[in-house]
């Protein structure tokens, strides 16, 4: 009974298929004259909630717990946010962002996290990792679809 409490909090998103997953754990370059962005969640906190991301405020996706999304760009400077749009009516400090910029050819990896707000209004923050915590966090996750792509 306590497990089916716990469940019933977590949120989810629309997952990309097996195949989908498998292929961008394999962590492949970005074609020529392009860069990645590996977006991932992993932390017990905020469960509940869906976190939406946008890189220069184009949506990118919505991460649940143990998600994550990969997304192919162009190089250059990146702005990525995330919001819980299901807490929008409290109000409080907005999210924080972090700002990347990516040569040709590079990989990064942003954690999307909880960052404490108000009482059961969870904000978010986007933080640059390294490749080795990132790479785990992803291998132990599972592939969310991304905005604008199908399964």
């Amino acid at each position: 009974m306590a497990a089916s409490i716990l469940l019933a909090g977590c949120a989810t998103v629309p997952m990309a298929g097996a195949g989908a997953d498998a292929e961008g754990k394999r962590f492949d370059p970005p074609a020529p004259g392009r860069s990645v962005l590996y977006l991932y969640r992993s932390s017990i906190l905020g469960t509940e909630a869906i976190f939406n991301v946008a890189d220069n405020q184009q949506p990118i996706g919505a991460l649940a717990d143990k998600t994550w999304i990969r997304v192919d760009v162009s190089p250059g400077q990146h702005v990525i946010t995330c919001a819980v749009p299901s807490y929008a009516p409290l109000s409080q400090n907005p999210a924080q962002a972090a700002t990347v910029n990516l040569a040709p050819g590079e990989t990064r990896f942003l954690e999307v996290d909880v960052w404490p707000g108000l009482p059961l209004n969870p904000r978010c923050t986007a933080t640059e990792v390294g490749a080795d915590k990132g790479r785990a966090a992803v291998a132990a996750s599972n592939r969310a679809m991304g905005a604008g792509w199908s399964n």
